[in-house]
Formats: structure tokens, sequence, C-alpha cells
């Protein structure tokens, strides 16, 4: 079942990447299009018709006129009286809007310069207005009516203001005639509109089912975050389809022995860094090392937990119920001065580090060099059942810090896991614990930015010596690692002065859907300089060693009520998601092409 789970949230991955491409193409470059298409499109369209150098100026007068003017005015138009107050159509994106409409215009025009030499009645440029029109509304009535948040009649005002203008203009200006262009201004906008219709309201009908309120609503909410990074709206809705649960919580604070000041905290929870942009608790690593920083000046690291998708929070709500337990906690938390040296354990596919503190047993996994997705919660259960007894917690963190591409953990590296961790965890039982160290540091480096990668987390250390073993703990706010890397991470840190250490990330998922990428993210490492990388680490290593002092250490741990997506609200989500990607994939370019096709018929 987890593996079946993976596949279909990596499978939304081509969704965002689309409306990525599409929403957010700069003004520069929509008017380059928009130029070129006007002018070199339309003019290329009357060259093939007569085959002369004339005929050419006068499709590129004609496309200015025809499509460039009235895009502008009924854009001009449209935000002044109509859409100023939409959400998701300011001017910028009322002109991406345009050169969509403007592109399917072109294409009409194209096929139809050349469809004139093959149908007789075909007459060109007059019926390539009128296939226009069947082509070109369908796609902005679809479009308009699942986006735009302003009234019925709006909408529709919307949808038809451009084309109109563009059938007037082609009256006046190229000559077509006047009773067929009306005509079919006409028709196409009732086929238009009434497909809209149709297609919103089979989609409405498969949303409520599948999730109890209107999905189209849901959609623009979606929309309003993806585009605009508004997230209040979505997350109320991701709440109505949230699950109560319990999710597991360990914090290990450290404070210096002399002055009982927090300096570093490690924060282990199976929550799920996701689902993605600011939605949820994707959010929350950074937000937790952003507030012990600010009120404790402590440096903070939030490696990712053992955990899936199923287990990401539902709001910002969801994130301070988990944070205020903790600050709640550690007012009266119980300090101990020892820990036991780190023991590390592989087994040919998989490894595991462990350090215990006061009984609480501090665990790294990783299947490094081998790729590496989330660690399903199973082995979590599998591992607490089986070491029942012997520590008061045991903090599981997936390293995550291994990809070459979309991925699953399969049972043998899971099995490789659990063997590493109990094999590495019997060693540390045996332990005697000792006075130890604990030395931080942390930098966001300029130039590490969401789309390279890089959370606002940055990267931090916290190195802790024991019998004379420094090992550190880096983590970097991302979302996984390229191949390789962790390697030569490790070995900046023996350089700077480290005997052992583990390299993890957070699973930060305010870095997906930042950029169109294979993943829908790049992975640290992916894009950007190693070099500056490896040169910060290794900063940051020397600087946690000059760090070192005698320390003590607390641990907060237990179970948090929250409300998460859950496996199956999840799934409800993805599985709609499909049904209606299917449904409109299915019927809206079919449509588009037999209405098109009706033009011709109109045209006879």
């Amino acid at each position: 079942m987890a593996l079946s789970f993976s596949k279909g949230i990596s499978g939304t991955t081509p969704y965002y990447n689309l409306i990525r491409r599409v929403a957010f193409p700069s003004t520069r470059a929509i008017a380059i299009s928009s130029i070129l298409l006007v002018t070199f499109g339309v003019g290329l369209s009357f060259l093939v018709v007569e085959h002369t150098a004339k005929s050419f100026i006068l499709g590129v007068t004609g496309g200015v006129v025809v499509l460039g003017v009235p895009a502008l005015l009924s854009n001009l138009f449209l935000f002044l009286t109509i859409v100023r107050e939409d959400p998701l159509f300011y001017p910028r994106r009322c002109l991406a809007f345009s050169l969509f409409t403007i592109t399917s215009w072109v294409a009409v025009f194209l096929i139809g310069s050349v469809l004139s030499f093959v149908l007789s009645r075909f007459v060109f440029p007059g019926s390539a207005i009128i296939a226009g029109l069947f082509a070109v509304i369908p796609l902005r009535a679809v479009a308009v009516f699942s986006m735009s948040r302003t009234s019925f009649l709006k909408r529709i005002i919307f949808t038809l203001t451009e084309p109109s203008l563009t059938a007037l203009t082609s009256v006046l200006v190229l000559g077509v005639a006047v009773n067929s262009t009306l005509s079919a201004l006409a028709l196409s906008s009732l086929i238009g509109l009434a497909f809209a219709f149709a297609l919103i309201l089979v989609v409405e009908n498969f949303g409520r089912q599948a999730i109890g309120f209107s999905p189209i609503r849901m959609f623009r909410a979606f929309l309003t975050d993806w585009l605009e990074g508004q997230n209040s709206d979505l997350e109320s809705y991701l709440n109505e389809l949230g699950v109560e649960t319990e999710i597991d919580v360990a914090a290990f604070l450290f404070r210096r022995s002399d002055t009982a000041r927090i300096k570093g905290t490690i924060l282990v929870s199976n929550f799920h860094p996701g689902p993605f942009l600011n939605i949820g608790s994707s959010v929350l690593p950074f937000l937790f090392q952003a507030l012990m920083k600010r009120r404790f000046n402590a440096v903070s690291i939030v490696p990712h937990g053992v955990s899936g998708h199923e287990f990401n929070l539902v709001s910002q709500e969801q994130n301070m119920r988990i944070i205020e337990w903790i600050l709640l906690k550690q007012e009266s938390v119980r300090y101990d001065s020892e820990a036991t040296a780190v023991t590390r354990a592989s087994n040919g596919i998989a490894t595991a580090t462990s350090q215990i503190f006061d009984n609480c047993a501090l665990v790294t996994m990783t299947t490094a060099p081998y790729d590496m997705e989330d660690v399903p919660s199973d082995i979590a259960n599998r591992i607490g059942g089986l070491t029942h007894g012997r520590f008061r917690h045991v903090a599981l963190i997936d390293a995550h810090n291994c990809l070459t591409g979309p991925s699953t953990m399969t049972p043998d590296k899971m099995g490789a896991l659990q063997e590493a961790t109990l094999s590495s965890l019997q060693v540390s039982a045996e332990q005697p614990g000792n006075i130890f160290k604990v030395g931080v540091a942390q930098r966001t480096p300029a130039g590490f930015t969401l789309k390279d990668g890089y959370g606002p987390g940055g990267i931090s250390v916290i190195g802790i010596e024991v019998d004379q073993q420094r090992f550190a703990y880096i983590n970097i706010d991302g979302n996984n690692m390229i191949r390789g890397l962790r390697e030569r991470i490790l070995n900046e840190a023996k350089q700077a002065g480290f005997d052992d250490g583990e390299v993890m990330t957070t699973d930060t998922h305010m870095v997906n859907g930042v950029v169109p990428a294979r993943l829908g993210y790049h992975m640290i490492g992916e894009v950007g300089s190693k070099t500056l990388l490896l040169h910060e680490v290794c900063a940051l290593c020397r600087e946690a060693i000059a760090d070192l002092q005698p320390c003590e250490v607390g641990v907060i741990n237990g179970q948090i009520p929250v409300t998460t997506l859950g496996s199956k609200s999840l799934k409800r989500v993805m599985n709609l998601v499909h049904r209606v990607s299917r449904l409109t994939a299915l019927t809206l370019f079919p449509v588009v092409l037999a209405a098109t096709a009706f033009s011709l018929l109109f045209l006879v």
C-alpha cells in the first residue's frame, strides 16, 4: 500500500509543473510572444494563401488590428470594470490569458490558410475568423468559469469580450461578412458556455461525492495559494478533509552546564513537512527553527522523521499545536549530564547511527549511496515493538540524503534499515554514559533559494563530543539531495575536525512547485554551486567545533493530537485530481475540435 500511495503522490508532479509554466511567464515574455504571434503568425497565414509580400504585410497589419488591439482594449476594460479584485487575474495574468487566446487564434489562422486550398467554401480569412470563434470561446469559458471568483454575469462578459472585439474588428478591417460573423459569434458563445457549464457541473458532482464539498472552489483556493501565496482558504478546505490523529514528538534540548542556557535542539517527529509551498506542515521545520532562534538564540535542526504524506498537517494552527506543546514541556523538563558515544552499523544496503541521551535513543537511518525516499511509518512501529522496555523513547530520523529520480522504498531497503538500526541500538544500549560537549553553528548562505532547492532554514550543525569522539549532525533545509553529495559533505566535516557524522535534510516541501523540474523541485546539489555548499559546511563544522562546551540534555517526548490529511483523505483528493484531469483531457479538446468542425458546416 505504501508503494502505490507514493506513486500516486509523485503523479501530481506534472500538474503543478504545468501550472508553473503557464502561470508564471514574465510580462516581457508575454509581450514578445504576443507581438510575434499577431505579426509573423498571422502574416505567415496570409502569405500561405497569396504568396506575396503584400499579403504578408496585410496579414501583419490585420493581426495587430484584429488580435492585438482587441486583446489590449479588452484587458484594460476587464481589469478596470470586472476582475480588478479577482486575486487570480491581475494585469500580467490577464495578458497571459490573452496570449493563450491569441495562440489559439493564430493556430486556426494557419490551419485555415491550408484548408482554403482544400475546401472551396473555406474563404480566407473570413472562414478562419468564424472557425476561430468556435475554437476559442469554449477554451476561455472553461478557464474563466473554473478560476474566476466574479459573479456569473461578469464571468460571461469576461469570457466573451475579447472574442467579440476580434469578430467586430474583423468585420471593420478585413471586410468579413457581418451576418455570418455575428451568427457565428452567437452560436459559438452558446456552445462554449454550455460546454463549460456541463463540464463544471460534472466535476462538481464528482467532487462532492469524493470530498464532500465543491472541488471548483477548492481548485480556486489552490490556485490562489500557488500563484499568490495566500494559504488560508486552501487550509480551511484541507481541515475539512483532515482526520484526527496523534503524532510522536521527541525534542532533544541541549543547554550549557554553566549558564543553563539552551544552545541547541534536535526535533524528531513523524509529521511530514508537506504537502507543498506554505501549506500545512511544509513550513514547520523552519517555523520551529526560527522560533527557537528568536526565543533562546538556539540553533535547531528538524530532520525528516519516519513518515509519509498521510502525516501532512493541514494548517498553521496544527503547526502551532506542536510548537506550543514543546515550549510548555521545556519549562519543566529534567536535564541529564551524560550521553553515549555514537555507534554506527551498516549491512551493505543501509546504515544507522545511534546515540543515547537520558535513556532516549537518537537514531539516523540512510540507504545512501542507494536512493532513499520516505520511510513508511510501519518500520517505526516494528522497531518500537522490538525495543520496547529497553529505552524510554526511540527517535528515528529518515536522513533523506540520496536520490537520483522518482523512487520508492522497497521491502529489501526497509528490512535493511530495520536490521542496521537494531544492530546499532544493541551496541549503544551497552555503552556507558559520559559527560559531553555540544557545539552549534547555523547559516543561510546568500544565493541559496527555494528555486535552488534550499529552504530558508539554511544549513545547521550540532556537534557532540563524547569520550573524545566528535560527531556532527549536519542538517540542510531541503528535499533530499543528489547521490554522492552526502559523502562529500562528510569528508568536509572530517577535514574540519569531526571523527564522524551524518548528513540529513528536512524534506521541506516549501521548495515543491516553485520551479518546473522533473520531481517538482530541485534536490540539494542538483543546481547551484556544490563547491560553495561544501565550503559553507566546512566553515560551519569548524565553527561548531570551536563552540564545543560542556552541556546537559533534556528530552521531551510524547504524542500530540493533531489534524492531518490522512492516507484516505489524501487518496480521495488525488483520485479526484486524476478523474478531473482525465475528464478534461477527454472532453475539452475533442469538444473544441468538434465545435470547430461544426463551424465548417456552418460555412456551407
